[in-house]
């Protein structure tokens, strides 16, 4: 794996991270008549947000366990179920064309639809949530006479946690933790066959919430 990859995604990561740590405190501890009327979203909304993400795929009866870094992608739509509960349809995938490596005869797409659930315990912009659908996934292998590329489709499933720092009832910026594990099934190429294919997809994100 190309290590001057690695370092960049790394760095990214933490420093999404540590600007949650360092903001979320200051911001729950606010007078209630500084920050926005409602903190979090209501009625119909939508989100879309960028960043980093790292991929390992894995199959049954593989020795080893292929790791990349390469940049994700997200969609939400949804509304408000009550208070403290939205429900939604997200649309997220990962597109490394050179997975970890340039150049490379190994790429992973991965694609996810499907249905979360987003759960603000309190009135902060604190949130957890979790999500299943389906999945679906295009890798190129190295072959023995050329780069073979297959599609498999399964189910996939999402979960993590993230904030709200809401700039106005009617916009926020949205930090996002969360993984994502598609299983895409078997993989057939030419003359070969990969069994229970799963990729697990782990992505640190900024998100534009509209609602």
């Amino acid at each position: 794996m190309d290590q001057s990859r690695v370092q960049p995604l790394r760095r990214t990561i933490c420093g999404v991270t540590l600007c949650v740590l360092l903001t979320a405190p200051a911001w729950a501890q606010q007078p209630r008549s500084a920050r926005p009327a409602r903190p979090h979203r209501s009625g119909l909304w939508g989100e879309i947000g960028f960043g980093p993400g790292r991929i390992r795929v894995a199959c049954s009866g593989c020795t080893d366990v292929v790791a990349a870094g390469g940049p994700t992608g997200y969609f939400r739509i949804g509304g408000t179920v009550s208070d403290h509960v939205l429900i939604g349809f997200e649309a997220f995938s990962f597109l490394d064309r050179a997975f970890g490596s340039s150049p490379s005869d190994t790429t992973a797409e991965t694609a996810l639809a499907t249905v979360v659930v987003i759960w603000f315990p309190g009135r902060h912009g604190l949130f957890v949530k979790g999500g299943v659908g389906i999945a679906g996934g295009q890798f190129t292998l190295p072959g023995t006479a050329g780069a073979d590329t297959s599609n498999g489709a399964g189910i996939g499933l999402t979960f993590g946690f993230g904030w709200d720092f809401a700039i106005s009832r009617t916009f926020a910026i949205t930090t996002n933790f969360a993984a994502h594990v598609t299983a895409v099934g078997d993989i057939v190429l030419p003359g070969q066959r990969v069994d229970d294919v799963i990729a697990t997809m782990y992505q640190g994100a900024i998100g534009f919430t509209f609602r």
